[in-house]
């Protein structure tokens, strides 16, 4: 998951060419106008070889994605 980490009406995220580097994982960022510390922005999602595998490429994907207020 991808959460917003601050309360703004202006978020942007850094961070998102290097999430969809990680290797057969994408990101998803929802597009809501506003956020909240804890409001879900996002959700990375990966495939794997395994259910382990996959879960770590998207927990990765989804730890180099940071949102930043404008």
């Amino acid at each position: 998951m991808i959460y917003g980490g601050h309360n703004t009406k202006q978020l942007a995220f850094e961070g998102v060419e290097k999430a969809l580097a990680v290797t057969n994982a994408d990101i998803r960022l929802f597009g809501k106008p506003e956020s909240f510390t804890k409001r879900r922005m996002g959700v990375a999602l990966a495939s794997g070889k395994d259910v382990a595998e996959a879960r770590a490429r998207a927990k990765l994907a989804a730890s180099l994605v940071t949102p930043v207020e404008m």
